[in-house]
């Protein structure tokens, strides 16, 4: 049984305390950055504040990606999760860009953070509390398979070494090392750079419709179904929880319509049963031909 709080168990529940924690660190590790002059404290600090800010574009996305089709968007709107994937990766690379920045300017003046306990302590409890929430956001994300948790769930866990990086840089300062702040700040800023990378990436792949499925394994899951003589053209498009499909199918010619429909209806149950995540299967019936059915059975239509 999980542990989680039943609230907690949905992308909006789970994305709303992600925001939360992500707040309260930022201003934690924001505050306590600059009264010790840490710059890789600051570098994530300003990463928890934009962690805040993707968890707030999540939560718009998958609000109206769960909005029901209407006049306007007849196939529904689950492409705003990926166009919030897109939109927090550059979000990302910006925040790369300007922790560089910073970086590079305090290796050049040689800028000394203060070493303290109570900076170190910050830095563990951030830690602690960015390991509950990636073990909460990878379970909820494989309960509802939704890509903005799992994409969140993957960010935080960027984020935890970077933190551990944060304590390298200051147990280095504390010793004498001046210089290697400011290089924790440049390995942070890679990092935030490669998340944004991997977001961007994963929402340009439902935008382009790139296919969420092997089409083999459905031709041969069609083929098992009892009266198809062949499946070709199988195609799909969508997010892990959200996959939208089409296939053609070959059947007897003597086959009345309602026959024929209700062989595509058992396609249709058996891929859905068989992959939950299939939320539509758009079955076009074509008449059995000799000639055809090489191609058939490879996969290929004519």
């Amino acid at each position: 049984m999980s542990i989680i709080p039943s609230g907690l168990r949905t992308p909006t529940g789970i994305l709303l305390l992600a925001l939360g924690i992500n707040m309260s660190l930022s201003v934690l590790k924001i505050t306590w950055g600059h009264a010790i002059h840490s710059v890789g404290m600051l570098a994530d600090g300003y990463h928890a504040l934009l962690d805040s800010l993707s968890d707030l574009i999540c939560l718009g996305g998958v609000t109206i990606a769960n909005r029901p089709p209407d006049a306007d968007h007849p196939y529904g709107h689950f492409k705003f999760e990926p166009l919030a994937q897109v939109a927090v990766g550059i979000f990302l690379l910006l925040t790369g860009y300007e922790v560089l920045s910073h970086s590079y300017e305090s290796y050049r003046t040689a800028t000394s953070s203060i070493f303290s306990v109570s900076s170190i302590v910050v830095m563990v409890i951030s830690m602690g509390l960015q390991i509950l929430l990636v073990g909460m956001e990878e379970r909820v994300g494989q309960e509802t398979r939704n890509a903005l948790v799992k994409a969140d769930a993957l960010h935080i866990r960027s984020d935890l070494f970077a933190s551990i990086s944060v304590i390298a840089g200051l147990l280095a300062s504390g010793l004498g090392y001046p210089k290697a702040d400011p290089i924790v700040g440049f390995l942070i800023a890679i990092m935030i750079g490669k998340a944004g990378y991997e977001l961007m990436r994963e929402g340009t792949r439902v935008l382009s419709d790139r296919s969420p499925m092997d089409p083999d394994s459905i031709t041969r899951l069609a083929l098992e179904t009892p009266g198809v003589l062949g499946c070709h053209s199988v195609r799909s498009r969508g997010t892990e929880s959200r996959i939208y499909m089409d296939l053609n199918l070959h059947v007897d010619d003597n086959l009345t319509v309602a026959n024929a429909h209700s062989i595509s209806h058992d396609v249709e149950k058996r891929i859905k049963n068989r992959y939950p995540s299939v939320i539509e299967v758009i079955v076009h019936i074509e008449p059995f031909r000799e000639e055809e059915n090489h191609a058939c059975d490879t996969g290929h239509s004519d």
